[in-house]
């Protein structure tokens, strides 16, 4: 695959996301004032389309396609393809012994937290209510 084709597919995908997050914000949104709710009903019979898909999906795809066309944003997403393909990536056996590493360390770094948590809960109940 090419640089240009990875970008094309990045740019795709990013406009989907963004279209979708926007049509739950432009549904809130419109579903808060009287004379937008309109656009909140579905657009045909028991569909889950409504304007407001219509609207977020409309402008992220626009959004994008105009990034796209951008020569300055174009270059910068063919030059991030272009360092992504240089990195060198870990194995699958280096992933799941660094996983496993950073699990083990923050299970003990949780017992320890709790530890002190309660030991210093105890100190102050000590402090505070010396008949305890």
């Amino acid at each position: 695959m090419t640089n240009k084709q990875i970008a094309a597919i990045g740019y795709v995908v990013l406009a989907i996301a963004a279209g979708l997050f926007l049509e739950h914000v432009f549904y809130e949104v419109f579903k808060a004032f009287g004379p937008t709710q309109p656009l909140t009903r579905p657009l045909l019979g028991e569909s889950n389309w409504t304007w407001c898909s219509v609207i977020g999906l409309g402008l992220a795809g626009a959004t994008a396609f105009y990034l796209w066309m951008n020569p300055r944003t174009h270059e910068v997403s063919l030059e991030i393809v272009a360092e992504l393909r240089k990195v060198s990536w870990p194995s699958f056996a280096e992933t799941r012994a660094a996983t496993i590493a950073v699990v083990l360390f923050s299970l003990i770094a949780a017992v320890v937290l709790g530890i002190f948590d309660v030991a210093w809960q105890w100190v102050t109940d000590k402090i505070q209510n010396p008949t305890l």
